[in-house]
């Protein structure tokens, strides 16, 4: 009986011998693996990307080139070290900092070879020949910026001076006070957008209301002589393109900030009598239908009949556009 104990241990003890050598040759192979008994390096920890997304729109801007550029020693940062991307046939753009950056940013929207815009008075593409920009305080994991005529103003103010978050925030303040009569909000989209916001009737006011105004300057650029370029010349003048003078009354709406902080009164009167004058009652408007495709539907929009019309027409039910344009035409401006 001994005997037989006695192997059983010697069984064991021979297992656990090998089994240890095994570990010992194990962690040896490890450490060979990790530089030969040398210190290994740290992994190291890429950054989480940040991006910034949005919508370009004079009319939707298409085939553009876009930079977000990191706002650096209070300027925005050279054009060759700037996140880059294009607008697609919707307007929409898309931009990644691969290095996570989450400071002031500028949104440039700049024209190239095949760059083109929605005409909103006759609902044909014309050659977009323009530098449009936004400016932006912080960006996050996802921003989303919209790059119109009223975002320019915006940058225009700030670029007098050195940018920063606060400067940048209070430029965007200072426009929208100017703006406050067209009830002018730089968070909204340029498209009314039935696809993400077709049950919030609030949102989709704020949309159909920026989408009018962008109408006005649309016609202002080709009926009023009261927004000039800066020898004076009005934006309408006979002899220019149709993007000469979308181009001379975005750089002319710009022109009414001269500080960041501050407008000139008279400017802002003429550019407000220009805009108001407009009575847009046949624009291409564009909306993202419910089944989220893009499309310009000629609409007046002083009209409710003509707006319900135009919403069905993109996919709401008969009850449901009524209900909506009842709130769209108490909204906007």
């Amino acid at each position: 009986m001994m005997g037989n104990a006695g192997s059983r241990f010697g069984t064991t003890i021979q297992s656990n011998s090998i089994l240890g050598a095994g570990m010992v040759l194990a962690a040896a192979l490890v450490i060979a693996g990790c530089g030969g008994g040398g210190t290994s390096s740290p992994t190291a920890v890429l950054p989480t990307p940040s991006s910034i997304s949005g919508t370009a729109a004079k009319g939707l801007i298409k085939q553009a080139k876009v930079l977000a550029c990191r706002i650096v020693n209070g300027a925005p940062e050279p054009d060759a070290s700037c996140a880059s991307g294009t607008t697609g046939a919707d307007g929409s753009y898309s931009v990644v900092f691969s290095d996570g950056y989450t400071g002031p940013a500028m949104i440039k929207v700049m024209p190239g070879t095949s760059s083109m815009m929605a005409d909103e008075t006759t609902g044909t593409d014309i050659p977009y020949s323009m530098t449009m920009r936004a400016v932006v305080p912080a960006v996050s994991g996802t921003t989303t910026v919209y790059v119109t005529p009223f975002s320019e103003m915006a940058a225009s103010a700030v670029s007098t001076t050195t940018i920063d978050a606060t400067k940048i925030s209070q430029s965007i303040a200072a426009v929208q006070s100017a703006m406050s009569s067209l009830g002018i909000d730089l968070s909204v989209m340029p498209m009314v957008d039935l696809k993400n916001s077709g049950s919030n009737s609030t949102l989709l006011t704020m949309q159909s209301n920026m989408v009018k105004q962008l109408g006005r300057v649309a016609m202002a650029a080709k009926n009023s002589s009261l927004l000039t370029d800066a020898s004076g010349v009005p934006c309408n003048a006979s002899a220019t393109s149709t993007s000469q003078q979308m181009a001379c009354v975005v750089a002319a709406m710009a022109g009414v900030m001269n500080s960041y902080v501050t407008s000139d009164t008279t400017k802002v009167a003429n550019m407000m009598a220009a805009l108001t004058a407009q009575n847009v009652t046949n624009i291409s408007m564009p909306v993202m239908k419910t089944d989220g495709t893009v499309a310009m539907i000629a609409t007046d929009m002083t009209s409710a009949a003509s707006m319900q019309s135009a919403m069905q027409n993109a996919g709401m039910t008969v009850n449901n556009a009524a209900n909506t344009v009842n709130v769209m035409m108490g909204g906007m401006h």
